[in-house]
């Protein structure tokens, strides 16, 4: 009897504790889906108002948000950058003529997404011309790339977490400027950066340019 009592106080408990996994779970997603779509509110307003807006000033007028996927929790990723111990340099050329950009082939970050081996090259962009800074640069084409997204590749900005990791969230995925319009140059991902997967989550492309 104090066998079977034991076994339901554990099942019980086992439950208990599923649901208030789940409940946390769906609470984090909630939080990072409200902070994904802040950013974009944000990065909406400041292209429609904003003087370095990207977008030509003669469709400042009608424009009212850039087009994006709905978002998916499972894109946002934590990976480990794979750092190469003795970086290569490289060239990372521009979308125009003449613009090169002094390079290192920093690392890499690896996952897997519907049963594929998914690879990515992280680039450290080095100070040339007028640009001091130094920073890195992570740049891909997916499946979506020329179709439902921008055929020039999309960009994500890196976060560095407290334990080494990385947060690398597609949801955050944007075009580079030359999206908007033909008056910018733009850093080209890698060919190596071409993932065999659908990447529906981020930016989809500009349907004026």
């Amino acid at each position: 009897m104090r066998t079977v009592f034991l076994g339901a106080v554990i099942s019980v408990l086992l439950i208990v504790g599923c649901q208030q996994k789940k409940a946390s779970e769906s609470a984090g997603v909630k939080q990072w889906q409200a902070a994904c779509l802040k950013n974009r509110a944000e990065t909406d307003s400041l292209f429609k108002y904003a003087d370095w807006s990207p977008i030509p000033p003669e469709e400042r007028a009608s424009f009212t948000h850039l087009n994006y996927f709905k978002y998916d929790p499972s894109w946002r990723l934590i990976l480990t950058l794979h750092r190469y111990p003795h970086p290569d340099s490289i060239t990372i050329m521009g979308t125009k003529s003449g613009d090169l950009r002094p390079a290192l082939r920093y690392g890499y970050f690896e996952f897997e997404r519907d049963g594929k081996k998914c690879k990515l090259e992280v680039i450290k962009i080095l100070p040339h011309g007028k640009y001091r800074d130094t920073h890195l640069f992570l740049g891909f084409w997916d499946e979506t790339s020329g179709k439902e997204t921008y055929p020039g590749g999309r960009y994500i900005d890196l976060q560095k977490l407290p334990n080494g990791k990385y947060l690398v969230d597609f949801n955050y995925a944007y075009n580079p400027y030359c999206a908007y319009s033909h008056r910018y140059s733009c850093a080209i991902p890698p060919m190596e950066n071409r993932l065999p997967v659908a990447v529906r989550a981020g930016e989809k492309k500009y349907e004026n340019h």
